[in-house]
């Protein structure tokens, strides 16, 4: 006995019926979970260092050094994996005592900011502070230029950069670990 043949039109309506119930699980709130996995942040999401000595440890305030920048990831409390490797990454820095403006200081952690380190320009990382001219001090793209000010909601100050950089609200957890407080501010990543 002999197997019966797809034929390509046959495989066609089944992905196009697979497409269609996807689609309306999503219009309908029936997405599964799968579908919000790859959200980039939500509240009480943990922060771990990404590089350096103490990759993949708990980001604390105590540990932070004023003027310094740390690169961190968002990750689920629960299963302690990042939340979207891509759009997860965030850059977090501890304010010199009483620079942190008006406009920043809803998302901060006293004088602690994150910010997604994802430009808004084309996708590069932001993971440092600027070491010199216009740029000391401040969130930098090293790719295209663009310089955001971590004092001021990370207001663009230069560059090809359209907008600021989303804000990821922070708080402190009983041991002084940084977490989110709720997800970012706006939309990590590309403005179009």
């Amino acid at each position: 006995m002999t197997e019966p043949k797809t034929t390509r039109r046959q495989i066609l309506k089944i992905g196009a019926a697979a497409g269609a119930s996807a689609g309306i699980a999503a219009l309908t709130g029936q997405a599964s979970a799968q579908a919000t996995a790859t959200d980039p942040a939500r509240a009480d999401d943990l922060l771990i260092y990404q590089e350096g000595p103490k990759k993949d440890q708990p980001v604390k305030a105590a540990d932070l050094k004023a003027g310094t920048a740390v690169w961190a990831m968002v990750v689920d409390p629960a299963t302690k994996k990042p939340r979207d490797p891509v759009k997860g990454g965030v850059i977090i820095v501890k304010l010199a005592s009483g620079k942190i403006q008006a406009s920043s200081k809803p998302n901060a952690a006293g004088d602690v900011v994150a910010y997604s380190a994802v430009c808004t320009h084309q996708g590069c990382p932001t993971k440092q502070l600027g070491e010199i001219g216009s740029g000391k001090g401040k969130i930098t793209c090293t790719c295209h230029g663009s310089i955001f000010d971590p004092a001021d909601n990370a207001k663009v100050l230069g560059g090809p950069a359209p907008k600021r950089l989303a804000a990821l609200p922070l708080k402190l957890d009983g041991s002084g670990q940084l977490v989110a407080k709720a997800a970012f501010t706006g939309k990590v990543g590309i403005s179009k």
